[in-house]
């Protein structure tokens, strides 16, 4: 089950990825300090974020990754969604093992 979760994480980083590197390319450099400011935000509101990834394009936001615990989740999606700039939040975020 463990290797199955893992897999799929890594399927899901990687298609992840790739679309963000290429809006890194020609997007302004207000999406990094966007994702930034999210993970700033998770660190004032005691989200764990040891396994998780904000990636920013034009104000949406992907949480992608594993808390550990089930209400971290909303805890996080609702602090994504605070952060001044962000218009919205696209959750794969998962409780971990």
């Amino acid at each position: 089950m463990k290797a199955i979760i893992t897999a799929t994480l890594v399927f899901l980083i990687s298609g992840a990825i790739v679309p963000v590197v290429q809006a890194q390319t020609d997007s302004s450099a207000s999406d990094p300090q966007l994702a930034h400011s999210v993970r700033v935000s998770f660190a004032h509101a005691g989200v764990s974020t040891s396994h998780v990834f904000v990636f920013a394009r034009g104000g949406k936001v992907t949480l992608l990754g594993w808390v550990p615990e089930h209400d971290q989740v909303a805890l996080a999606e609702r602090t994504a969604a605070s952060v001044p700039g962000v218009t919205s939040v696209d959750s794969w975020l998962a409780r971990g093992l």
